[in-house]
């Protein structure tokens, strides 16, 4: 299909030969023939950059079922919109969700924030881009590194990226941008977080790590279907001087199951995960964004956003989609 606005008749594609007037298309655009090889298109006009071919109430219903934990094609079926549709308006409005998440995330009063990371992959699991001696670099493991606030509920920083020192001081930088202060941080044994919190919250944070170990009794199918029990868990200072009474990863870890049910790319034992990398953030920008303003969360009574004092009333997605 031709995306010529030009009035001029236009030469095919396919022969070069002079094309005639074919009447229009249901939509009211010209057609046009070419008489040699009996191709027809249609001039399609030209649409500004980052426009929405979907009307408003339309994408509120799409981006509503993936919110709720919809794969790509159930959203197909129910609302009769091509999937390719779908992620061309998950990949607008991904991105300008976390245009918008980094102009509200700046300079947060928190006090006590909790890290971590969540496992999916993009395209196929390590194992197998091992096993095929795969050379993309987006294939394979993929970590969401995400901080969460245990009083607001807020999520005030997250890279999606690999489980190496770069996407940490990454994350970590961002941290840094989005919370003022000094403030209390908790993450896992990850080794990489001690050298990216000193070197961007070294002189504001009294930071500390919380390793639980688990235990493996059980069938293989129990461990694999049912959640493994905790044997210990050690707390071990890095520096300043944290609360030892709120060094917790448990709120944090709810959140990740937050997301494997939310969010249908990061659900277990399913073919709903992402194959490029570029959708897996525009679908996370899209959670954390809506679950930042639009989501009520039960153990506070109102949005995470309203409890951090960024917003006054919670936001529909009508709200998200027009901001």
């Amino acid at each position: 299909m031709a995306t010529e606005t030009e009035t001029a008749r236009p030469t095919c594609n396919a022969c070069c030969a002079a094309a005639i007037r074919w009447g229009k298309d249901r939509s009211g655009n010209q057609r046009w023939r070419c008489k040699p090889c009996k191709r027809t298109w249609s001039i399609l006009p030209a649409r500004p950059l980052g426009s929405m071919r979907l009307a408003a109430d339309r994408a509120v219903l799409v981006l509503s079922l993936l919110v709720e934990g919809s794969s790509i094609r159930s959203a197909e079926r129910v609302t009769g919109h091509h999937r390719d549709t779908i992620m061309r308006l998950l990949a607008l409005v991904g991105g300008k969700c976390e245009a918008l998440l980094d102009r509200l995330m700046v300079g947060l009063e928190l006090r006590d924030v909790q890290a971590d990371e969540i496992w999916t992959f993009c395209k196929m699991k390590q194992k197998t881009k091992n096993r095929k001696s795969e050379t993309d670099p987006e294939a394979g493991d993929a970590y969401t590194f995400i901080a969460i606030d245990r009083d607001t509920k807020l999520i005030p920083a997250w890279k999606l990226g690999k489980r190496d020192i770069l996407t940490t001081d990454a994350f970590v930088e961002r941290l840094e941008r989005a919370v003022a202060g000094r403030f209390q941080l908790t993450t896992d044994g990850l080794n990489t977080y001690p050298d990216s919190v000193g070197y961007h919250l070294g002189t504001r944070t009294d930071f500390a790590t919380l390793v639980k170990e688990y235990g493996t009794e059980g069938t293989e199918e129990e461990r694999r279907y049912s959640p493994p029990r905790i044997i210990s868990s050690e707390s071990t200072v890095i520096h300043g001087n944290p609360d030892p009474d709120r060094i917790c990863t448990s709120h944090i870890e709810r959140q990740n199951l937050t997301m494997r049910m939310q969010l249908r790319r990061f659900t277990r034992l399913t073919n709903g995960f992402s194959k490029k990398w570029a959708s897996l953030r525009a679908a996370l920008a899209l959670h954390f964004a809506h679950y930042n303003l639009c989501r009520f969360h039960s153990s506070i009574r109102m949005t995470p956003a309203m409890k951090a004092g960024l917003a006054r009333v919670p936001w529909s997605m009508e709200d998200l989609l027009a901001a």
